[in-house]
């Protein structure tokens, strides 16, 4: 028997489901494909699919057949997962999820406002021109650039019981910076993204107060990204050449911005 679904992706709901689906009606072996409907393309899907049953011997991934019977039923798992909780595949197919970038656009449109959604894709496109320039790992930019504000929607008071549960010292702070602390417990938790090289700059992105050069990218494209409404482009130029000196005109031009009031 071919099952076919569009496994975008395959969930541990699904696991279970095929599983129970063998042992009900005694099939000796099964053969399951990921459909040609998908956001994610079909051979990564594929690839999704022999990770979460590497291990299983009588259940065997195919591509490209007549399917005999689809799976039902489980579409609103998988897009629970693709809004960023990764928690819910299967442990391989997280870590290949969190390897490859995977679902970034589709987490900010879940999770973040429609305006939201647009700074962040302006943000991760400018932490890559900026990754570029100096040499530097662009698809990891593009993640901390994507997944920096996934919490900015949060209301105070979600965010102080995050805080007051998770991180109580940072109660102290504006509430405005909440959203950098609360992002990172809410990576950690719901994708399972432990990478300290993408947390860090998110952590710190809000005070600009990061060491390396990952920090200072990600607080000056936050700031600077296109969907801004005024002209970065000498900002733009500046990090370009020297990420040091743009962070401090930037931290400047802001500091004189709240000063005037605003």
């Amino acid at each position: 028997m071919i099952i076919e679904a569009s496994f975008d992706p395959v969930t541990m709901e699904e696991v279970r489901a095929i599983c129970t689906l063998m042992k009900q009606e005694r099939i000796t072996d099964l053969y399951i494909q990921a459909s040609a409907e998908g956001i994610a393309e079909r051979k990564v899907r594929t690839k999704m699919l022999k990770l979460a049953f590497g291990t299983y011997r009588h259940i065997h991934v195919v591509e490209g057949k007549q399917s005999d019977r689809r799976l039902e039923g489980y579409a609103d798992g998988e897009k629970k997962a693709r809004s960023g909780y990764f928690r819910l595949v299967p442990a391989s197919v997280c870590h290949y999820l969190l390897e490859n970038g995977m679902y970034l656009q589709q987490i900010v449109e879940a999770q973040c406002s429609p305006k939201r959604a647009v700074h962040s894709k302006g943000v991760a496109d400018t932490c890559v021109i900026l990754a570029r320039a100096h040499h530097l790992d662009e698809k990891l930019a593009e993640r901390m650039g994507y997944l920096h504000d996934v919490t900015k929607s949060m209301s105070d008071e979600e965010g102080r019981e995050i805080l007051r549960r998770w991180s109580p010292s940072d109660l102290s702070l504006n509430p405005k910076i909440w959203h950098s602390r609360t992002a990172v417990i809410w990576l950690k938790q719901n994708m399972g993204l432990y990478d300290p090289r993408i947390l860090l700059p998110i952590w710190n992105h809000t005070l600009g107060d990061g060491k390396s050069d990952y920090d200072r990218i990600l607080y000056i494209a936050d700031k600077i990204e296109p969907n801004r409404n005024y002209d970065t482009t000498y900002h733009l130029s500046l990090a370009r050449k020297d990420l040091k000196k743009a962070v401090e005109l930037v931290r400047k031009e802001g500091e004189e911005y709240r000063r005037k009031g605003n």
